[in-house]
């Protein structure tokens, strides 16, 4: 059997929904604001970002400076040129032998045999970290090295090293 249905049972009172609402709001589980936190979000990516930027250029020293991006766009600059030859040896008696890629592939042009014995050797060295395509254009240019070259020492170890890769 069903109690009959008595109005003065229920004594609590109900909340409003503005109580519901403000209940809702002080939750622990429910979002305050989104799109602060976002933005939050955003902003502490960037500052890691920029915080990682200085941590390189501090660890590279002078190769982490706006002179050696300029010294090393002047040889990208003037490869092919009159200038290219000063440009070079501007950069390597300032910085030494550089450590990108395409730098070194451009100083397999340079005329000095032992700072080309220098250059071939660090591209060996960074080689294997390179893609199949790179790695080729490696080869072939050590190819042309070994035609070209005037020096023996030179002819001898592109050819050899052309031979391994």
């Amino acid at each position: 059997m069903v109690p009959p249905f008595d109005s003065d049972s229920d004594e609590r009172e109900k909340p409003s929904w503005r109580d519901i609402d403000r209940k809702r709001d002080r939750s622990s589980h429910v979002s305050r604001d989104e799109h602060s936190r976002s933005e939050k979000s955003l902003r502490s990516t960037w500052a890691k970002e920029q915080y990682l930027k200085k941590v390189d250029k501090l660890f590279q020293g002078e190769k982490g400076s706006k002179e050696h991006k300029a010294a090393r766009n002047a040889i990208h600059n003037s490869y092919g040129t009159s200038k290219f030859a000063s440009s070079v040896k501007k950069y390597l008696k300032k910085y030494g032998i550089p450590d990108d890629w395409s730098t070194l592939m451009l100083l397999l042009d340079y005329k000095d045999d032992e700072v080309l014995v220098q250059v071939i050797e660090t591209l060996k060295e960074i080689a294997p970290e390179r893609s199949p395509v790179e790695r080729q254009g490696f080869k072939d240019k050590l190819e042309i090295l070994a035609i070209t070259a005037s020096s023996s020492p030179i002819i001898s170890l592109a050819e050899k090293l052309s031979r391994e890769l």
